[in-house]
């Protein structure tokens, strides 16, 4: 995985955290780490339920065409572990 595809994958993936209305960076900290690739940020402290996992899977399916599943989102460690999953299974464009 080169570092391009990563933070390409990387921008989608926030992408969809920002669409996502049911939950998402509660302050401008929360902002802060999200944008930064440096930093990574769990779905559990942005505030994802099973309804925002299963509109986070919906957004980077109809966006980007990338099929993740809420099963997916749970198994990733963050932002940059599920960023770097997508990247290593070969889904987006």
């Amino acid at each position: 995985m080169t570092s391009s595809e990563f933070l390409a994958m990387r921008e989608q993936v926030v992408a969809a955290i920002m669409s996502t209305p049911v939950a998402g960076p509660d302050s401008q900290v929360m902002l802060d780490r999200i944008n930064d690739p440096e930093q990574d940020c769990t779905f559990e402290e942005l505030g994802f339920d099973s309804l925002a996992r299963m509109e986070f899977c919906i957004f980077l399916e109809t966006e980007f065409g990338i099929a993740v599943t809420s099963g997916d989102v749970e198994a990733s460690a963050g932002i940059n572990g599920m960023a770097a999953r997508l990247v290593e299974a070969g889904k987006g464009r």
